[in-house]
């Protein structure tokens, strides 16, 4: 399973990470976007992902979902 995903609800991007190391209670706001370099960084398993560019540079919302991927 991909563990970063891009998807369109209601024409607003939102970038997915599925996380195996997230705690009850963890929200979007464990996802930290790096300025310099336009990374965004999961706080909690410490992961890296750099987006593409998408033309219009739209605003990302972020997500945070539970992996359910025993292998991870």
């Amino acid at each position: 399973m991909e563990r970063w995903t891009i998807e369109t609800e209601s024409y607003q991007h939102i970038l997915t990470h599925h996380c195996n190391k997230l705690l009850p209670g963890d929200d979007a706001n464990i996802i930290r976007r790096d300025i310099g370099g336009g990374y965004v960084r999961c706080e909690r398993c410490g992961e890296k992902y750099l987006p593409d560019s998408i033309p219009g540079s739209p605003r990302l919302m972020f997500r945070v979902r539970k992996s359910e991927d025993p292998a991870e």
